[in-house]
This record gives C-alpha cells, structure tokens and sequence, in this order.
C-alpha cells in the first residue's frame, strides 16, 4: 500500500510536519505500509497559489492520500474514496467570523467541501469535532477522534526545582497564547520567563515594563526546543483556543509542571496533570504559578500524573489508529474522479 502525505508548504508551519513526521518513522518502523511525502509548492496566500497546488495534488498517485492539515481544500483535487482529511482546528472560521465574504470561502473551500468530499475525515480533539458539528452541521458527524501523540524523543528527566529562581518556559507568541496576561501576572515574581517565538516592538516593550528577565528563542530546532523543556522548572500554556496543545504533554512527559488553561481541549487532555487556571484572569494566573513555586508536594503530585498522563498520548497508538484507517481506505471499489 502506498501512502501519500499532503504537506502545505514549507515556511507555513512545522507543528504538522513534526507530528506525522515521527508517525511516519514509527509506521515504517512497523513496514505496516510505504509513506511519502510531498509538499505543496505554494504558500495558500491568493486563490492563483490554490489554484495551482490544486493542479499540483491533482497529478499525484497513490492508494491512500492523507491531508495532514491546513491546507484541506486540496481533497477537491483528489479521488475523494482515498481520500484521508485531519484537521486540526477551526481557527480560521472563528477568525473571520465578522468578515462574511471570507468566511464563506474559508466554510466552503477549507471545511464543507473538503469534509464533504474526502472519505475519512479525523480531529484531533473532541474539541475540534464539536467545533466541526457546530459549523457543518451533521455532515461533520463523520470526523472521529485520532488524539495526537507526544515525541517520542521527549521522556522523562528528572530535575531540581529553582525556588528562588525558576525558568518558565512559553512555547508560541500568537494572540490566543496569551502572553500579555502571563507577563502582566509575572510583575514581581522573581524568574526568567524563556519565549519561544517572533516578539513584536510591543510586546517587547511591556516586558522591560513590567520588568521581566526573559530570553526568546525564534526558529529552534527540534532538538534546541527539546533543550528548552529539559532546562526548565514549568511550562506555561495559557491559551485561550487551541486545537490540541501538544506543549502539554511534551511537558508531561519530560517530567516538568505544567499551568495551564481551565478549558478545553487543555482540560481534557491535561487530565489531572496540570493546574488550571482562567487565562483571561490575571489574577488567577499569578496565584497558580506562585502555588506551584511554593508547593513542592502539589507539583511533585502534578509531575507523576504528567509522566503516567504523557504514556495515554503515545506516538505508537496514534499511529496504529492511523493504520487502521489507511487499510480501510485502500480496500475500496471504484475512484471517484476528482473535481478539478
């Protein structure tokens, strides 16, 4: 069985391509199946670059063709009954829900045909299925749930908690990660707050505001990033909308606390391995992170769920679930002809 993977192009993201990247490894670790993978050659920026990726996709040949994400309206392309679609959020429709002419396209071309059309269609939180439901209708009732798993690279390393002076690790610098309010509740505490990705003059501005020691870190590699969680004391995750929210359990599974967002997806993942907090009280959050600098009891409790919370998220079982999707597809009858 050949499989091709569906990338959008490179300099998009990398949070996909590292995801399906390790399932990948691990499937032909398994020889379950031959995977490739292709990128798209344009940036979805114009409806000439659609355009063009979809005349790119419509070329190719494979027995199953997997959408990793983002770029979803290439299933129009694709022979629909090997046709496997992940989506990984509903960012965009909530985005430009005040935009009508925007929206419409983004609800047509990015979610209803492209669900519409492919025969699998997988989520990677009941989160974003209900999100899915909300703006399809029964339609998105087809999506099933395969959870995200962890790198396998990160595992547990046990490591001495700087009271006096902890490192807090931010991982993404986009509207919804919240990071004004976290640096508005740091005001006094005595850390060095690492960020992880591109700051504005403004934001850069209100951190020597309110005084906060900080490094940033843009474009690390895998295994700078990797380096990042094992020289820190708590992961900060924030978010006020999220798909997945893998920082979890990467955090999780190196062994570090983690404060987090009291809603979902990050409670449901989280399980019992984080402490949750209202991310649109500052308050709130400055208590947590003071708490869990405080309460060597509470984060040691926090860090052993983390490690046996991390084992649920497994690379290995996300593959499998992946696999088994792969062998319905290939046992189809005929093709149905793409519609570009």
């Amino acid at each position: 069985m050949q499989i091709t993977y569906l990338f959008r192009s490179p300099g998009t993201g990398y949070s996909i391509e590292t995801l399906f990247g390790h399932i990948k490894q691990t499937m032909r670790l398994k020889k379950s199946a031959r995977i490739q993978s292709i990128d798209v050659p344009h940036v979805s920026k114009s409806w000439w670059h659609v355009w063009q990726n979809l005349r790119f996709v419509r070329r190719l040949q494979a027995d199953v063709f997997h959408i990793t994400g983002d770029i979803h309206y290439t299933a129009l392309a694709l022979p629909g009954s090997q046709t496997v679609l992940t989506i990984h959020d509903c960012g965009p429709l909530k985005k430009f829900r005040n935009q009508p002419l925007r929206y419409g396209a983004f609800w047509l071309l990015w979610y209803y045909l492209p669900v519409r059309r492919a025969r699998y269609v997988t989520v990677v939180s009941e989160k974003t299925r209900q999100e899915l439901i909300h703006y399809l209708g029964k339609l998105a009732e087809k999506a099933v749930v395969v959870a995200n798993g962890h790198d396998p690279r990160m595992t547990y390393a046990p490591a001495r908690f700087r009271t006096e002076r902890p490192v807090l690790l931010q991982i993404g610098t986009a509207s919804n990660k919240n990071l004004i309010r976290l640096i508005t509740a740091l005001y006094g505490i005595p850390c060095t707050l690492v960020i992880v990705g591109p700051l504005t003059d403004d934001i850069r501005a209100y951190l020597e505001t309110h005084q906060i020691d900080y490094r940033n870190y843009v474009g690390l590699s895998r295994e700078a990033l990797i380096d990042c969680y094992l020289d820190c004391d708590m992961v900060m995750f924030l978010s006020t909308y999220e798909g997945f929210g893998m920082p979890l359990l990467e955090a999780n599974a190196i062994g570090r606390v983690v404060l987090t967002s009291a809603l979902d997806p990050m409670r449901s993942i989280a399980a019992e391995a984080a402490h949750f907090v209202d991310p649109t009280d500052t308050v709130a959050i400055r208590q947590g992170i003071l708490q869990l600098i405080e309460d060597e009891s509470y984060r040691a409790q926090l860090i052993e769920a983390g490690i046996n919370n991390a084992r649920r998220y497994s690379i290995d079982k996300t593959a499998d679930h992946y696999d088994a999707i792969y062998q319905k597809a290939s046992c189809i009858t005929p093709v149905a002809e793409a519609i570009v």
